[in-house]
């Protein structure tokens, strides 16, 4: 088993590295304002045991978020104080009175206080869009965190978030309810966080206009994806009734160019062609004894905004497809090895290619 390094950069994570990654976080999200949520200085301040602080946090979401749907449902209403109160079922209001009121037949019920309980009425729906927004924040604050400590850390960048870059996250954040999708805006604002411009406006408004047929392609997709294309495999693995209507998808939302093209690729090395193609959790080690050999593959380009999308959605590598490209770089003269892509270590950015088999 041979283990390559392909990239490693500076420094090693600490424990307080990841600590300024949460305050850095928190400061970003919240400026200081009063969230509802602990703090992770006061996490640290307290000693408290940060998991169980949050789970209970997530289960005061989940539940506000019921007696919100309980508002819709309207099994419950929001009073003039800004208190829930239960709304009695239709079957048990009299309606006798209202039979025997001639002021309703008459239409004098609707006078000067018309307006005022419009208003209040609009008050009210307004106040409980602002509550699910919020919680919507929180909820992704909280995935945002579980990232940090998890994940593979990044350099923290000096940089402040572009205003209008958040905001417009904010807005994407605030409507967006599919947990996918929200965990999908927790690591695209981690990565902004960590490189300022990384990601366009483009792709935040693309999030929020994603469905769940949708997402579900992108998923599919991602199993594909190489970088900056997706090699066309037409005529050998992929399926015309399958994969070409997925390519469709894809250029529908923006994220693929579905013309198919050429793309030549150009050896890292001046001493022998050397190239290293992954995808997902999986890569290809592709070398030639001569430089300057040429590798043309025929291939899908994915938009900016594909680029950016995909870079977010860590997935296992299709076996069968990179053993058809595998296969189709041999034919052009090349040695090909299959092997391992590991580039979620917690403790380094380094990325590693860990050998399998020889193609």
């Amino acid at each position: 088993m041979t283990t390559t390094n392909i990239a490693e950069n500076q420094p090693k994570s600490t424990g307080n590295q990841r600590e300024l990654w949460l305050d850095k976080l928190w400061a970003v999200l919240f400026d200081g304002s009063d969230t509802g949520l602990m703090t992770p200085g006061q996490i640290r301040r307290e000693n408290r045991h940060r998991e169980n602080v949050r789970q209970l946090e997530m289960a005061s979401i989940l539940e506000a978020e019921q007696q919100l749907l309980d508002v819709h449902q309207g099994k419950k209403s929001i009073d003039d104080n800004g208190n829930l109160i239960d709304v009695s079922p239709i079957e048990l209001v009299p309606t006798h009175k209202i039979i025997e009121n001639v002021n309703i037949e008459r239409h004098f019920d609707i006078g000067d206080d018309a307006p005022a309980s419009m208003i209040r009425s609009v008050v009210k729906e307004i106040s409980v869009r602002d509550l699910e927004r919020s919680l919507n924040i929180r909820k992704i604050a909280i995935l945002a965190e579980s990232e940090i400590l998890s994940g593979k850390l990044q350099p923290l960048s000096n940089k402040h978030v572009n205003a209008e870059w958040m905001l417009r996250w904010r807005e994407a954040a605030e409507s967006i309810v599919h947990p996918e999708l929200q965990l999908l805006l927790a690591k695209t604002l981690i990565a902004e966080i960590a490189k300022p411009e990384s990601f366009s406006l483009g792709l935040l408004a693309n999030l929020q206009q994603l469905s769940q047929s949708d997402l579900d392609m992108v998923r599919l997709a991602s199993k594909y994806v190489l970088g900056s294309f997706i090699y066309d495999a037409t005529g050998s693995y992929f399926k015309a009734d399958f994969h070409l209507n997925l390519f469709d998808v894809l250029e529908d939302l923006g994220l693929m160019i579905a013309s198919s093209s050429h793309k030549t690729l150009a050896s890292f090395s001046d001493q022998k062609f050397r190239y290293l193609l992954s995808c997902g959790n999986k890569a290809l080690n592709i070398s030639h004894p001569y430089s300057a050999k040429s590798l043309t593959l025929p291939v899908f380009k994915l938009s900016r905004i594909g680029r950016q999308l995909f870079t977010l959605c860590h997935s296992e590598a299709d076996m069968a497809y990179l053993f058809d490209l595998g296969n189709r770089i041999k034919r052009q003269g090349f040695e090909v090895q299959l092997g391992d892509w590991l580039t979620q270590e917690a403790s380094t950015t380094r990325s590693k290619f860990m050998l399998r088999m020889s193609l």
